[in-house]
């Protein structure tokens, strides 16, 4: 993706919700943490046991939300982001399927969904499950489609509360921006004033030098 079509305001789009997407946690949570994630990507492994570990430390105050991303050009992403989708439209299982697919990580391979799918009882891929699979698809082209409109050029890429998170992946950074540390948003605030366009970037700092300057000198008639 150029520049030019690079989303800047660093927002979730759609917004979450919990009828289209699969969420674990309370909507109500002070904290929601929405990831574009790949099967078969070494970081979204590492980043699904940060998850665990960050969901286990917040408890009710976090919900947390998965989205797919499958790396571009990788056939058993997609095959895995489509198999996950299965599982839910055919026996509810998506998070179950979803975790067993997460612990294979970069070593799986196309003939362990088949495994899976034993595994899990899932019914075959005929007439009578072909409304299933349309809609699997479906809501996987819909994440893919989602992904490029909030910016989320890698997986995994994060939201925070709606807002796309610019730091790194391990769970120390995450849980600081999570709960919104002072770094974090003297962070977002700068990477804020740097997509403004430059004509509003200099307005407002010539009116805060005016103010600093008022407010330093003596009071006049």
């Amino acid at each position: 993706m150029s520049d030019s079509n690079y989303p800047q305001n660093g927002r979730l789009d759609p917004p979450v919700d919990d009828a289209r997407d699969h969420a674990l946690g309370e909507p109500q949570a002070g904290i929601t943490l929405v990831e574009y994630g790949s099967y078969n990507c070494p970081y979204c492994q590492g980043a699904h046991d940060v998850i665990s570990h960050l969901r286990d430390r917040f408890g009710d105050r976090m919900r947390y939300v998965f989205r797919h991303r499958p790396i571009i050009g990788d056939d058993t992403a997609r095959r895995a982001a489509e198999f996950a989708e299965y599982a839910h439209e055919t026996s509810g299982e998506y998070w179950q399927a979803h975790d067993a697919l997460m612990k294979r990580g970069p070593a799986l391979r196309p003939e362990d969904l088949s495994v899976l799918a034993g595994e899990f009882a899932l019914p075959p891929h005929d007439a009578s499950t072909a409304d299933a699979e349309r809609r699997a698809q479906a809501k996987v082209d819909a994440d893919t489609a989602s992904a490029k409109r909030s910016g989320a050029l890698l997986s995994p890429t994060f939201f925070i509360n709606g807002r796309r998170y610019e730091g790194s992946w391990d769970e120390s950074a995450l849980s600081e921006a999570m709960l919104g540390s002072m770094g974090h948003r003297v962070q977002t605030a700068a990477l804020d004033f740097a997509r403004w366009a430059p004509s509003t970037g200099l307005l407002l700092l010539l009116m805060t030098v005016m103010a600093v300057a008022a407010m330093n000198s003596p009071p006049r008639p």
